[in-house]
């Protein structure tokens, strides 16, 4: 590299030897750190040099046996020792989004559980749920426009639904797949209860039947009879045709046993 501006008494025009010179060839530093001598070092190099031999220097001199070593007074101690017992510790690995139980009396340990809630607010339990008061599902938390609600609050246990019809119905799968049977529909506006399926009055949740009413097959049956259409009645009212016929569509219902003769 050449210089101008400058004229060397030797005759090196490598030599850049005051201000204002300027350098017109290629400034190569080292690939690495320099170790050469007259090597040119990078200012981060300098910067990186600069700031360990410093941290290295400071803290020797608050060693035990340093120039400056550190003292605290017994209140600063004290008052440090105060302030980390009154910290909540936790179990230092959890569950994603789950809610943090409290574990003991002290306040201060906390623990992992099974509540988790999503990102979208919906609520994950494991277990059982025990509620000591009225509990309410409604479908919207600013605006509902329907609601169940399970009340225990009152003189019995009432379980009940506002602003919408009430809908009984299964499904074949636990995830609510599959064909949905309806069997009832309980009305918001008036006392009117819809069946629409066999109901069957027993003695006992799986005993035999007693009496049957199949709204969807229009069917009836009593007293363990099963349920049949609507009867007709005939032969002529002159004689006992008619008679005859009637008692046969009353058995059949269920509702007499004919024991009568020709």
């Amino acid at each position: 590299m050449t210089a101008t501006g400058y004229v060397s008494t030797t005759g090196d025009s490598r030599k850049v030897n005051k201000t204002g010179d300027t350098m017109t060839g290629e400034l190569t530093l080292p690939d690495s750190s320099p170790d050469q001598a007259l090597n040119a070092a990078s200012k981060g190099y300098v910067d990186t040099v600069a700031a360990t031999k410093a941290a290295v220097t400071h803290a020797s001199t608050h060693a035990a046996a340093g120039s400056d070593p550190v003292t605290l007074a017994q209140s600063q101690v004290t008052g440090l020792t105060a302030a980390l017992a009154a910290k909540v510790a936790g179990p230092g690995a959890s569950t994603d989004n789950a809610v943090a139980r409290f574990d003991g009396t002290t306040g201060l340990v906390i623990q992992n559980s099974t509540v988790v809630i999503g990102d979208d607010g919906s609520v994950t339990i494991t277990g059982n749920l025990t509620d000591a008061g009225d509990l309410l599902v409604r479908n919207s938390h600013t605006a509902p426009t329907k609601a169940y609600r399970f009340r225990s609050s009152g003189g019995n246990l009432d379980t009940e639904a506002g602003g919408s019809d009430w809908y009984w119905s299964t499904f074949p799968n636990a995830d609510f797949s599959g064909t949905q049977n309806t069997y009832m529909r309980w009305e918001a506006g008036a006392a009117i209860m819809h069946i629409m399926a066999e109901a069957q009055f027993k003695a006992g949740p799986f005993g035999a039947r007693v009496h049957s009413i199949d709204g969807a097959g229009n069917k009836l049956g009593f007293h363990g009879a099963a349920p049949i259409a609507k009867q007709t009645v005939s032969g002529s009212r002159g004689g006992n045709a008619a008679l005859a016929s009637l008692l046969t569509a009353l058995a059949n219902l269920g509702l007499i046993t004919d024991g009568s003769t020709a």
